[in-house]
């Protein structure tokens, strides 16, 4: 005889199933609640790779939960990774502006690095809440391994309430820049201050720099080019920049706000000044100056927008108040300037093809390097933005938008726009009817690297192709292509693991079945074992 309490649970567990989301890979309906669900949790985060695949990100009250995603949608992982848990902990209580609970970055190597704002031990106050908190961090790898046990703990709660910023240090580590700020509790500092601090791979510290103090102090953007780590600061009334290098000495103090990108890992375009006219410098990654150039500033108002990288060693700056768009070439010429209509609402993205992509609420555009929309029209992924809430958009890294969020039905989902504007499922046969335009080669990835990189290149028409690997001798060391390939997008390994350590170039050559004319790009890569 069936036990009916044990039955009652067996219903109750397959009524749970049923009612949970089951979709294995990007939904295509554009109704937020049945998007595709990925994880538990109140607030998202993102973080997407080259290859297409992202890792999502749930935080709820004392939860960090993780799952990866390949570039359709299907789930990486069986189960979402628990990332952090204590009961003790409030990890959503004290929202860091842009990232409602912490910061993500990649690792690297196709995994995530977490920090998150601990209230364990903290004072707290019955009529004001928590006075104080930490910062921990945890490093989660592509296969969804914890790697720094329960998390590794940057700043203790001893002192008062923690903002922070994050970076990847390009080594599997990272670097946080973090403001302690005081308060009026028992023992609490009476002093502010900021410092950064660098952790390697294994989750251990290397060293902490003291920045600043004052009264009033906290981050608010941090980004690595080369060598060299750029952040900006608001400090008593005033915004400060900071330029130190990655072993934590001070290169440059400057009282002016500077913002700015990596630009395909070579060097940095960055805002120098922004009243009454725009400088912008491009500087390589040891601190020498490629180019600056100077214009107007548009009128209007003086909220000032960001960098996208173009794909061709220049940049895209734009100009959120107008809806303006300033392109600057590779040698620091304005180029040209866009008022199509262009409304931001949101953010934009480098598209990968030396276009940008720009999503708002509900919406994505994807426009070319002319400034043209691509897409017929604006692409609607959300048909009820409503009820979606904490809203966060990020590059899929090949002309498409990757949008998370939480919804009303509980949990966080995503939904994806593809390059080619089709919301939702990836289809192999469409996508592959949206053929690259020009013949191009990009820098490899990761550069320097040990032993193993990955070159992309894109055919706009079927051709004889050969990529060869050279030494500075100009002697040929490997073949990694030689043979007719169809047009689209690609991409090949190379493993130098019986290589010595240096600098190589790799040629790409092209040659057309039409009228047997040969192109060819040649790139410089840096093997550091």
């Amino acid at each position: 005889m069936i036990n009916k309490t044990r039955l009652k649970k067996i219903f109750f567990f397959l009524l749970l199933a049923l009612c949970s989301p089951l979709q294995a890979q990007w939904s295509t309906s554009t109704i937020a609640e049945s998007t595709l669900y990925v994880c538990p949790g109140f607030y998202p985060g993102i973080v997407t790779f080259d290859d297409g695949s992202s890792i999502i990100l749930g935080a709820l009250q004392s939860y960090i939960f993780a799952q990866k995603l390949d570039e359709y949608g299907y789930k990486q992982w069986t189960n979402p990774v628990q990332v952090h848990h204590n009961d003790s902990s409030d990890i959503t209580s004290t929202p860091n502006y842009d990232q409602y609970w912490g910061g993500w970055i990649s690792d690297g190597n196709g995994g995530v690095i977490i920090f998150w704002y601990d209230h364990r031990g903290a004072y707290f106050d019955p009529d004001d809440g928590y006075k104080n908190n930490a910062i921990y961090v945890q490093r989660v790898d592509k296969f969804g391994n914890l790697l720094w046990g329960n998390g590794v703990k940057v700043k203790g709660v001893e002192t008062g309430m923690k903002d922070g910023r994050i970076v990847n240090d390009g080594q599997g580590g990272f670097i946080l820049v973090y403001g302690d700020r005081g308060f009026d509790y028992p023992g609490a500092p009476n002093t502010n201050y900021l410092k950064v601090v660098r952790f390697n791979n294994e989750g251990q510290q290397v060293w902490e720099t003291y920045i600043d103090s004052g009264s009033v102090i906290f981050p608010y953007y941090i980004f690595r080019g080369g060598q060299r780590l750029y952040f900006s600061y608001y400090l008593t009334g005033n915004n400060y920049s900071r330029i130190i290098d990655l072993d934590g000495n001070i290169v440059t103090i400057t009282r002016i706000p500077v913002f700015g990108i990596d630009t395909e890992n070579d060097s940095i375009a960055y805002l120098y000044s922004g009243s009454p006219d725009f400088v912008i410098h491009k500087i390589s990654t040891v601190g020498d100056t490629i180019w600056t150039t100077q214009f107007t500033r548009p009128s209007g108002c003086n909220y000032i927008g960001n960098f996208i990288a173009d794909g061709f060693h220049g940049v895209y700056f734009m100009y959120a108040c107008n809806d303006t768009i300033f392109h600057i070439d590779s040698i620091g010429i304005v180029t040209r300037e866009y008022f199509s209509g262009i409304n931001f609402g949101g953010q934009a993205f480098g598209d990968g093809n030396h276009g940008f992509v720009i999503s708002s609420v509900s919406v994505a555009k994807r426009y070319n390097q002319f400034g043209q929309m691509i897409w017929d029209s604006a692409v609607t992924f959300l048909q009820n933005p409503s009820d979606a809430y904490f809203r966060l958009f990020e590059p899929d890294n090949n002309g498409g938008v990757i949008a998370v969020f939480w919804t009303t039905r509980g949990g966080i989902f995503a939904q994806h726009t593809g390059r080619n504007g089709q919301v939702g499922i990836i289809n192999s046969v469409n996508e592959s009817n949206f053929l690259p335009v020009d013949f191009e080669m990009e820098q490899n990835f990761p550069n320097p690297f040990n032993p193993v990189t990955t070159i992309r290149y894109q055919l706009p028409e079927d051709v004889f192709v050969t990529l060869k690997i050279f030494d500075v001798l100009g002697k040929e060391v490997a073949t990694l292509v030689n043979g007719y390939e169809e047009a689209g997008y690609k991409s090949v390994e190379f493993d130098a693991r019986d290589l010595s350590s240096g600098m190589y170039y790799y040629r790409l050559s092209a040659t057309s079945i039409e009228n047997n004319q040969t192109t060819s790009l040649v790139k410089k890569m840096v093997l550091m074992k």
